[in-house]
């Protein structure tokens, strides 16, 4: 016969093993869950054959030359080196537009700067890998072979001309011409280097609903079939030496170092470089008819083998006509658009896309209703947008997440940061038929003025 007393051990006994069992399962489960949760994930395995997942490996000394600073190759590459100090990709890191999308909490940091400032020597730390695989928790330890110059000089020149020997550990310069003996090791790969853009000016990639990266002006160029490549337009043939003429080498085919895109530059003193390295726009204003009160608007992308606009996503066309009297006064505006339209909240998408393809065209038909005005002349204007005036307002609004001293440059960013410029420009008088177009070196002086506009 069982007693009361020996039902009570029973019942406590029993209550105990699962207190214990509760209590060794709630611990395997902590475990289990910071194992997972705290565990590096190699960078490759969460963005397989992703180039601009990882910077470019440190780059050891340049024989004959020291640190691959650009300051350092422009030592020799004169010419080329003042070229590239004006360039976009000379400030890619100090682009004030970039810092102020960087500084946002939402920003993964580290992947941006992988296309911003490219190369590990560049970088104060060394991503070794994601905790659970989480882009916004990357594991960093010290980069011992930081350098700060280098840091300063964003797409830098070794970002596509120096690499490290597999076998030698040993940096060496790729280059597109053989023949001379330069002081520095010297691979030539010319098709390794016009593949290079590609890495960060070919990719679209979806990190989470609203960060998405599009840019896809590589394909873009090979859905044309041309036998061009980036740099055919962007760093235009120019005969010279490539080295300072103290040095008495030959004078070859090169290329400009200006890195020339869509005519908006990172500020406004680098407007008068424009012109000089190579800028024109990818549109041509082919046609411009008045009959009646309809006006028709023909452009055609004729200079680009990519479409226009290309690269982000919120670049785009302005278009502008205006009707003006006798006297030159503005009596009639009407605008369109040629771009994408994305929406970013709460998921990214793009919502349409009137870009013009290589070698299409785009016509504007406007009706101007009210015949009674007294129109003698229409004025167009293309216009190429990088920054909408309603971002940079956010943007200055927000400046508080920025530290000195990019945060007093973005507060400033109206007067700083062109926000567009006019690319076309042409005057149609209704009564000749005659049309004058201005030469572009006077529209890029009155674009260098516009600042705060």
């Amino acid at each position: 016969m069982v007693t009361r007393s020996e039902t009570s051990v029973g019942n406590w006994k029993l209550k105990r093993n699962i207190y214990i069992s509760f209590f060794l399962f709630l611990v395997l489960g902590i475990i289990i869950y910071l194992y997972h949760n705290q565990r590096e994930i190699p960078i490759e395995q969460v963005f397989p054959g992703k180039i601009w997942s990882k910077p470019i490996e440190n780059l050891p000394n340049l024989k004959g030359v020291g640190a691959p600073t650009a300051k350092n190759c422009g030592s020799c590459h004169t010419e080329i080196y003042e070229e590239w100090t004006r360039s976009t990709h000379a400030n890619a890191l100090s682009d004030i537009q970039f810092q102020s999308e960087l500084a946002k909490p939402s920003s993964p940091k580290w992947i941006c700067l992988n296309c911003h400032i490219p190369v590990q020597n560049q970088r104060e730390t060394i991503i070794t890998g994601l905790k659970n695989g989480d882009y916004f928790r990357p594991v960093e330890i010290p980069n011992p072979n930081f350098n700060p110059e280098m840091k300063t000089e964003g797409v830098t020149c070794a970002t596509c001309h120096v690499r490290v020997d597999s076998e030698t550990k040993e940096s060496y310069v790729i280059g597109a011409l053989g023949g001379t003996s330069p002081p520095h090791p010297i691979k030539i790969d010319r098709k390794q280097l016009l593949n290079r853009c590609n890495d960060c000016h070919n990719e679209t990639y979806k990190l989470n609903e609203s960060l998405v990266c599009s840019f896809q002006t590589g394909t873009e160029l090979r859905a044309t079939n041309s036998n061009q490549s980036c740099s055919s337009c962007h760093q235009k043939e120019v005969l010279r030496s490539l080295v300072k003429p103290s040095l008495h080498k030959p004078i070859r085919k090169s290329h400009k170092h200006g890195f020339i895109g869509g005519g908006v530059p990172k500020t406004f003193d680098l407007y008068p470089d424009q012109i000089r390295l190579g800028y024109q726009p990818g549109i041509v204003l082919t046609d411009l008819k008045v009959k009646n009160n309809r006006i028709e608007v023909l452009l055609s992308n004729t200079k680009a083998d990519h479409h226009v606009t290309t690269g982000d996503p919120e670049r785009f066309y302005r278009l502008v006509l205006v009707g003006l009297d006798k006297k030159g006064k503005e009596i009639f505006k009407t605008e369109t658009k040629i771009g994408q339209e994305w929406v970013w909240s709460p998921v990214a998408k793009k919502v349409s896309d009137q870009r013009i393809p290589s070698g299409k065209s785009f016509v504007w038909e406007v009706e101007q209703k009210n015949s009674e005005l007294p129109i003698v002349s229409y004025q167009f204007q293309a216009v190429h947008v990088r920054l909408k005036d309603i971002t940079s307002d956010y943007m200055i609004q927000s400046s508080g997440y920025l530290s000195s001293p990019y945060k007093e440059k973005v507060e400033k960013m109206k007067d700083l940061y062109p926000h567009s410029s006019v690319v076309i420009e042409s005057l149609y008088q209704i009564k000749t038929k005659s049309r004058k177009d201005t030469p572009l070196e006077d529209l890029f002086k009155r674009n260098a003025l516009r600042k705060g506009e």
